[in-house]
């Protein structure tokens, strides 16, 4: 009996054991793809489901949610025109978990992006990061486990 009880235990704490549903990479690499194949990424090789659509100005944002895990939620779609025309992208990351935050900024960090900035404000603790091809933003909510990365796609020129 003392077996059983260990047994459905340990089971019911594996249960509710909730791993990080995206990589910083992940997210990096879905800031280059278009808005199609990011989905086809999000619904078929992680676990997430789009919950909705939202146009703004001339994009179409679309929304994710974890199914793993409610504690994850995406958006797609966003972005802008550069001067020379390419549409440059923007994906937002927010999480509840404080440690999923702590292990992208650590990511960000061995990943070789350069640490640009480090302060807090009212209402965030803020930390940027970047290299030639993206910069990375993170804000933890002061007082609060939950936080949103934003990764912006950056404009380079080809010199040729």
């Amino acid at each position: 009996m003392k077996k059983l009880f260990t047994i459905l235990f340990l089971v019911f704490c594996v249960a509710n054991v909730r791993a990080q549903s995206l990589s910083l990479t992940d997210i990096t690499n879905l800031a280059t793809l278009n808005t199609s194949d990011a989905n086809n990424f999000l619904t078929q090789g992680k676990p997430f489901k789009e919950t909705f659509e939202q146009k703004v100005k001339d994009n179409t944002l679309k929304h994710y949610i974890s199914t793993a895990s409610k504690a994850e939620t995406i958006v797609i779609g966003d972005g802008f025109k550069s001067d020379a025309g390419t549409f440059l992208h923007v994906v937002n990351y927010t999480t509840t978990q404080r440690k999923y935050l702590l292990n992208l900024i650590a990511q960000a960090q061995s990943a070789g992006l350069a640490k640009n900035f480090e302060g807090t404000d009212r209402f965030n603790s803020i930390y940027v990061f970047d290299n030639y091809l993206y910069t990375v933003r993170i804000f933890l909510k002061n007082g609060s486990t939950s936080g949103t990365i934003e990764v912006k796609q950056r404009d380079f020129v080809n010199y040729d």
